[in-house]
């Protein structure tokens, strides 16, 4: 039995639900298993954003025979890496890459990757995963291994699910809203009152609209019933490097616009289902809205090509062959 843990920074949103769909998929397999993901202490820093200490790494690295380091531009992910290779482990790392023009502070973030995370991801790691085209390309200019595997459907027996109720105007914007990079200001473009419009997420509202319906804390039941009720998600972001929402949409049958710097349409090819604008083109988005909703999804498709055990294969034989 290959054990395997995952490092990550300590905080919600993609890279922890990575983390912790990796660890539901490999729980129960009889030859890899991903030990629970745990929250390790780490030192806020301003400058490197955090990092560890080698005694609060130790004895959560000494139970693997694999470390997965999950981190783009932080200390604690060269710590984790360096101490891992120290101690006798094989390293995979993934980077959940977002190229370096779409961070908040790019020239810093790239002086620190080509300074710092690049000499130590040559130097220490094993393998790299990546999940999309744009960031293979980036580290297999500077990596010998590296393999390239999608996120996956995790919605539990998602083709047997009710049969959709879709509410012939419903919009639905899934994401943090005052998250300048998710992109909810593109929804002002769309005609006031021609849609109802809801959306699920923390944040201050950057705008008013009577045609717009707050949603707090829902359950998974809850949000899995708006993916059902709704005709169309629309993904409006600056960046995504895949994109949860847009599967979890499609696997209900609700069809997607995404703006063209979402990469999950990297995998899309031949499905109905979901449309991209032009970033910022707001006679694009409305146009492409205009045309989407509504639309059939190809649900079959997207599972299949989502499917988890096909991911889990790809996994195990990454583990298995380091």
């Amino acid at each position: 039995m290959i054990k395997i843990l995952q490092i990550r920074q300590n905080m919600p949103g993609g890279t922890d639900t990575y983390c912790r769909g990796l660890e539901h998929l490999l729980s129960n397999d009889a030859d890899c298993r991903v030990l629970p993901v745990t929250d390790i202490p780490q030192q806020p820093s301003r400058l490197l954003h955090y990092t560890y200490r080698d005694s609060d790494l130790e004895p959560f690295i000494a139970e693997a025979d694999i470390v997965h380091v999950n981190g783009y531009t932080a200390q604690g992910t060269i710590d984790a890496m360096r101490l891992a290779h120290r101690m006798g482990k094989k390293v995979v790392y993934t980077a959940h890459f977002h190229p370096f023009c779409y961070l908040g502070h790019p020239l810093a973030g790239r002086l620190f990757f080509h300074l710092k995370m690049r000499p130590a991801i040559q130097r220490y790691a094993d393998a790299v995963t990546t999940i999309n085209n744009e960031d293979t390309r980036f580290f297999s200019a500077l990596h010998h291994r590296v393999v390239q595997i999608p996120h996956w459907n995790n919605t539990v027996d998602s083709l047997s699910l009710p049969d959709v109720i879709h509410q012939p105007r419903c919009i639905l914007f899934v994401g943090r809203i005052d998250d300048h990079v998710k992109g909810f200001r593109q929804l002002s473009a769309l005609p006031e009152g021609q849609y109802d419009i809801h959306c699920v997420g923390n944040g201050d509202m950057p705008f008013e609209r009577a045609d717009i319906t707050r949603h707090h804390h829902l359950s998974r039941e809850e949000l899995q019933l708006l993916y059902r009720q709704a005709s169309l998600l629309v993904v409006p972001s600056k960046y995504e490097a895949f994109s949860f929402v847009t599967l979890e949409a499609m696997v209900h049958g609700t069809p997607v616009v995404m703006s063209d710097r979402v990469r999950i349409a990297d995998y899309l090819d031949g499905i109905r289902g979901y449309a991209v604008y032009h970033y910022g083109d707001n006679r694009d988005f409305v146009d492409k809205v205009a045309k989407t909703i509504g639309a059939a999804v190809d649900r079959t498709a997207v599972c299949q090509r989502f499917d988890p055990q096909h991911i889990i294969r790809q996994y195990k034989q990454l583990y298995m062959m380091l």
